[in-house]
Protein backbone atom coordinates (compact mmCIF):
# COMPACT_ATOMS: atom_id res chain seq x y z
CA UNK A 1 0.00 0.00 0.00
CA UNK A 2 1.24 3.61 -0.68
CA UNK A 3 0.37 6.52 1.98
CA UNK A 4 -1.81 9.13 0.14
CA UNK A 5 -2.45 7.39 -3.31
CA UNK A 6 -4.19 3.98 -4.61
CA UNK A 7 -3.18 0.93 -3.59
CA UNK A 8 -1.18 -1.80 -6.01
CA UNK A 9 -4.82 -3.70 -6.20
CA UNK A 10 -7.03 -0.40 -6.98
CA UNK A 11 -4.26 0.92 -9.82
CA UNK A 12 -4.26 -2.62 -11.16
CA UNK A 13 -7.89 -2.97 -11.01
CA UNK A 14 -8.41 0.54 -12.56
CA UNK A 15 -6.12 -0.65 -15.32
CA UNK A 16 -7.80 -4.01 -15.95
CA UNK A 17 -10.97 -2.36 -16.21
CA UNK A 18 -9.30 0.29 -18.59
CA UNK A 19 -7.97 -2.29 -21.03
CA UNK A 20 -11.87 -4.37 -21.00
CA UNK A 21 -13.20 -0.42 -21.90
CA UNK A 22 -10.92 -0.03 -25.06
CA UNK A 23 -11.17 -3.88 -26.21
CA UNK A 24 -15.35 -2.75 -25.97
CA UNK A 25 -14.61 0.41 -27.58
CA UNK A 26 -12.55 -1.58 -30.14
CA UNK A 27 -15.42 -4.32 -30.51
CA UNK A 28 -18.28 -1.53 -30.93
CA UNK A 29 -16.30 0.04 -33.52
CA UNK A 30 -15.77 -3.13 -35.35
CA UNK A 31 -18.97 -4.51 -35.49
CA UNK A 32 -20.79 -0.34 -36.15
CA UNK A 33 -18.28 -0.74 -39.66
CA UNK A 34 -19.28 -4.02 -40.18
CA UNK A 35 -22.87 -3.07 -39.77
CA UNK A 36 -22.73 -0.20 -42.34
CA UNK A 37 -20.74 -1.55 -45.15
CA UNK A 38 -23.02 -4.99 -45.09
CA UNK A 39 -25.83 -2.94 -44.96
CA UNK A 40 -24.18 -0.20 -47.59
CA UNK A 41 -23.64 -3.30 -49.56
CA UNK A 42 -26.62 -4.89 -49.18
CA UNK A 43 -28.72 -2.06 -50.23
CA UNK A 44 -26.13 -0.99 -53.40
CA UNK A 45 -27.06 -4.63 -54.73
CA UNK A 46 -30.50 -4.51 -54.01
CA UNK A 47 -31.16 -1.45 -55.58
CA UNK A 48 -27.85 -1.29 -58.46
CA UNK A 49 -27.91 -4.96 -59.57
CA UNK A 50 -31.50 -6.30 -58.42
CA UNK A 51 -29.32 -8.60 -56.25
CA UNK A 52 -29.28 -9.73 -52.30
CA UNK A 53 -27.40 -11.09 -50.35
CA UNK A 54 -28.75 -13.40 -48.01
CA UNK A 55 -27.10 -13.28 -44.83
CA UNK A 56 -26.83 -9.31 -44.70
CA UNK A 57 -29.77 -9.09 -42.22
CA UNK A 58 -28.40 -11.67 -39.72
CA UNK A 59 -24.84 -9.99 -40.20
CA UNK A 60 -26.44 -6.76 -39.97
CA UNK A 61 -28.29 -7.50 -36.76
CA UNK A 62 -25.87 -9.46 -34.94
CA UNK A 63 -23.41 -6.27 -35.47
CA UNK A 64 -25.73 -3.87 -34.26
CA UNK A 65 -26.48 -6.33 -31.29
CA UNK A 66 -23.01 -6.20 -30.33
CA UNK A 67 -22.27 -2.77 -30.44
CA UNK A 68 -25.29 -1.32 -28.51
CA UNK A 69 -24.88 -3.85 -25.48
CA UNK A 70 -21.02 -3.44 -25.31
CA UNK A 71 -21.81 0.05 -25.33
CA UNK A 72 -23.80 0.23 -22.55
CA UNK A 73 -20.84 -0.16 -19.85
CA UNK A 74 -19.32 2.54 -21.99
CA UNK A 75 -22.31 4.84 -20.65
CA UNK A 76 -22.41 3.57 -16.89
CA UNK A 77 -18.45 4.44 -16.60
CA UNK A 78 -19.17 7.95 -17.91
CA UNK A 79 -22.52 8.36 -16.25
CA UNK A 80 -24.59 9.25 -19.52
CA UNK A 81 -27.05 7.18 -19.48
CA UNK A 82 -30.78 8.74 -18.57
CA UNK A 83 -31.18 10.18 -15.38
CA UNK A 84 -33.51 11.77 -12.45
CA UNK A 85 -31.68 14.34 -10.94
CA UNK A 86 -35.36 16.07 -9.52
CA UNK A 87 -34.62 15.03 -6.29
CA UNK A 88 -30.54 14.59 -5.71
CA UNK A 89 -30.50 17.94 -6.50
CA UNK A 90 -32.14 18.93 -3.75
CA UNK A 91 -30.14 16.52 -1.40
CA UNK A 92 -26.73 17.26 0.82
CA UNK A 93 -23.87 15.57 -0.45
CA UNK A 94 -23.67 12.97 2.11
CA UNK A 95 -27.54 11.70 1.58
CA UNK A 96 -26.89 11.94 -2.74
CA UNK A 97 -23.87 9.87 -2.13
CA UNK A 98 -25.81 7.29 -0.34
CA UNK A 99 -28.94 7.32 -2.66
CA UNK A 100 -26.39 6.45 -5.29
CA UNK A 101 -24.65 3.89 -3.52
CA UNK A 102 -28.48 2.20 -3.17
CA UNK A 103 -29.19 2.45 -6.08
CA UNK A 104 -25.40 1.23 -7.54
CA UNK A 105 -26.00 -1.75 -5.36
CA UNK A 106 -29.91 -2.71 -7.13
CA UNK A 107 -28.56 -2.12 -10.59
CA UNK A 108 -25.43 -4.18 -9.95
CA UNK A 109 -27.78 -6.98 -8.35
CA UNK A 110 -30.13 -6.24 -11.58
CA UNK A 111 -27.36 -6.48 -14.07
CA UNK A 112 -25.54 -9.64 -12.35
CA UNK A 113 -29.40 -11.25 -12.97
CA UNK A 114 -29.54 -9.80 -16.50
CA UNK A 115 -25.94 -11.82 -16.86
CA UNK A 116 -26.54 -14.89 -15.42
CA UNK A 117 -30.04 -15.73 -17.53
CA UNK A 118 -28.37 -14.18 -20.59
CA UNK A 119 -25.50 -17.09 -20.26
CA UNK A 120 -28.64 -19.57 -19.65
CA UNK A 121 -30.09 -18.44 -22.85
CA UNK A 122 -26.98 -18.68 -24.97
CA UNK A 123 -26.02 -21.70 -23.83
CA UNK A 124 -29.37 -23.11 -24.46
CA UNK A 125 -29.55 -21.72 -27.63
CA UNK A 126 -26.04 -22.61 -28.73
CA UNK A 127 -27.11 -25.59 -30.62
CA UNK A 128 -29.30 -23.64 -33.11
CA UNK A 129 -27.55 -22.02 -36.37
CA UNK A 130 -28.78 -19.26 -37.83
CA UNK A 131 -31.14 -19.64 -40.92
CA UNK A 132 -28.11 -18.56 -43.71
CA UNK A 133 -25.53 -18.76 -41.86
CA UNK A 134 -23.54 -21.63 -39.61
CA UNK A 135 -23.34 -19.60 -36.70
CA UNK A 136 -25.26 -19.95 -33.23
CA UNK A 137 -28.08 -17.71 -32.45
CA UNK A 138 -26.79 -17.56 -28.82
CA UNK A 139 -24.40 -15.27 -30.60
CA UNK A 140 -27.14 -12.73 -29.86
CA UNK A 141 -27.05 -13.22 -26.14
CA UNK A 142 -23.57 -13.15 -25.52
CA UNK A 143 -23.01 -9.36 -25.81
CA UNK A 144 -25.79 -9.05 -23.32
CA UNK A 145 -24.08 -11.10 -20.82
CA UNK A 146 -20.84 -9.76 -21.55
CA UNK A 147 -21.84 -6.03 -21.44
CA UNK A 148 -23.80 -6.34 -18.16
CA UNK A 149 -20.55 -8.07 -16.14
CA UNK A 150 -19.00 -5.21 -17.66
CA UNK A 151 -21.46 -2.93 -16.19
CA UNK A 152 -21.36 -4.83 -12.65
CA UNK A 153 -17.20 -3.62 -12.85
CA UNK A 154 -18.30 -0.02 -13.46
CA UNK A 155 -20.66 0.06 -11.22
CA UNK A 156 -18.22 -1.57 -8.32
CA UNK A 157 -15.85 0.93 -9.38
CA UNK A 158 -18.57 3.19 -8.57
CA UNK A 159 -19.65 2.23 -5.54
CA UNK A 160 -15.78 1.96 -4.14
CA UNK A 161 -14.89 5.20 -5.72
CA UNK A 162 -18.20 6.61 -4.07
CA UNK A 163 -19.13 8.33 -7.05
CA UNK A 164 -21.15 8.15 -10.04
CA UNK A 165 -19.43 8.53 -13.66
CA UNK A 166 -19.35 12.19 -14.49
CA UNK A 167 -21.50 12.84 -17.71
CA UNK A 168 -20.03 14.27 -20.13
CA UNK A 169 -21.32 17.76 -21.83
CA UNK A 170 -21.31 19.13 -25.17
CA UNK A 171 -19.70 22.29 -23.38
CA UNK A 172 -16.87 20.26 -22.59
Amino acid sequence: MSVGGPTVLARLARGGLAAIDWTAGALIVLAMATMTTVVAVQVGLRYGLNQSLDWADEVSRLAFVWAVFLAIPLGVKRGSHVGMELLTGWLPGSARRGLFRGVALLAMALMVVVAWQAAILARDQWDEPMSTLDVSVGLFMLPLAIGAVHSVLHLLAGLVSGEPGRAVTAVE
